[in-house]
């Protein structure tokens, strides 16, 4: 069942919208309770300086989640910064990449905000990049991607509409990071397009076993649950290492060296391939076959991820997941004491340094 605004729901918005004004706002896209949660424990662990800070959650009824349950959450934890709001309108791969039902909507968020959040999820339908679909490609929750790509395209503009003005021009200090999905997003809204499916177009394998054979740093997911059966499926997430490029965000903005290879936790089996308008690359694979980080050459403040700096394992030692059937894995112990934990905890202080700036 689709979520739907309760009359609680409704007040909530309402009050924020009145009190908006005078109070620091960062946008959420796909505000599920879960990635909710994890925001507040970001925060909480102060990983993440959010003080100050409403987080307000953006999504689309059509999309595939019962936000019913973020709206539970908000309400079972009254203390937490956050609310959620519906982008109403038709959209779709005909109209997201120029004024559309949203524009006004999208106007509205722009200039109640400091900075969006954009973070993981399933496969970008291919047609909004001019693609036929892959075998491997699944597409699951259209209306969740073509809010995203939209708002986006909005804030960066494209090379699939040059004539639109980007938002970004009123306020480039405004903040965007996008994590995995999130990173792609940002790269499909602006004109780039995708691999579909890194082993087998990047690597001509279509078996499990072999993908399992590579070197660990050619690995972007776990493919133990292929051949694992009779138990909990493993964790999809696997450690590999990314090569910095010299001078960007991601080694200089973090206080490191391209000369660090971070090793950071992937679940993806698609990668930025044409890069669209106004980016550069911060990082790749060890073997430079997949676009790890970009940056904005234009928006000082506006960056994007392929890895996931956000799961709770990577600062909670008690967090255990299935590695497969007969072994566990805890994310921070495999980081721990090392320049990759301390990767981690700049890119969250990085970010929420950014919006303090833009708030003073």
């Amino acid at each position: 069942m689709k979520f739907r605004l309760s009359i609680t729901s409704l007040i909530l918005l309402l009050v924020f919208k009145l009190s908006s004004t005078g109070q620091d706002t960062v946008l959420l896209f796909h505000p599920t309770a879960y990635n909710l949660e994890v925001i507040q424990k970001l925060v909480d662990e102060e990983l993440f300086p959010l003080d100050g800070y409403h987080v307000l959650g953006i999504f689309h009824p059509g999309e595939s989640y019962d936000y019913s349950e973020a709206q539970d959450y908000i309400e079972q934890h009254k203390n937490s910064p956050f609310s959620l709001q519906e982008i109403k309108g038709e959209l779709g791969p005909e109209n997201i990449f120029r004024e559309n039902p949203a524009t006004g909507q999208f106007r509205e968020l722009f200039e109640c905000s400091e900075g969006a959040l954009f973070m993981g999820g399933p496969d970008i339908p291919p047609v909004v990049y001019g693609e036929e679909v892959h075998l491997l490609t699944s597409v699951t929750d259209p209306f969740r991607h073509y809010v995203e790509l939209s708002y986006l395209f909005h804030l960066l503009g494209g090379n699939q509409n040059t004539s639109w003005i980007p938002y970004l021009e009123e306020h480039p200090d405004y903040v965007i990071n996008g994590i995995c999905l999130g990173m792609q997003t940002m790269n499909v809204a602006t004109g780039g397009t995708m691999v579909q499916d890194i082993p087998t177009e990047l690597y001509g394998i279509w078996n499990a076993e072999e993908i399992l054979s590579l070197p660990p740093d050619q690995m972007h997911r776990n493919y133990m649950n292929y051949l694992n059966t009779g138990c909990d499926d493993p964790t999809s997430y696997h450690f590999h290492h990314i090569s910095l490029k010299a001078d960007m965000v991601l080694s200089r903005g973090f206080g490191f060296n391209s000369d660090t290879n971070p090793l950071v936790l992937s679940a993806h089996h698609q990668a930025l391939d044409k890069l669209g308008q106004g980016w550069e690359v911060t990082a790749t694979s060890m073997d430079g076959k997949i676009v790890e980080g970009i940056q904005h050459k234009r928006y000082p403040n506006v960056l994007g991820i392929q890895f996931h700096p956000e799961k709770p394992g990577l600062f909670d030692p008690s967090i255990k997941h299935p590695a497969s059937c007969s072994s566990t894995i805890n994310f921070k112990e495999v980081i721990a004491d090392s320049d990759s934990y301390t990767f981690h905890v700049a890119f969250w202080n990085y970010l929420g340094k950014l919006l303090k700036t833009n708030r003073d």
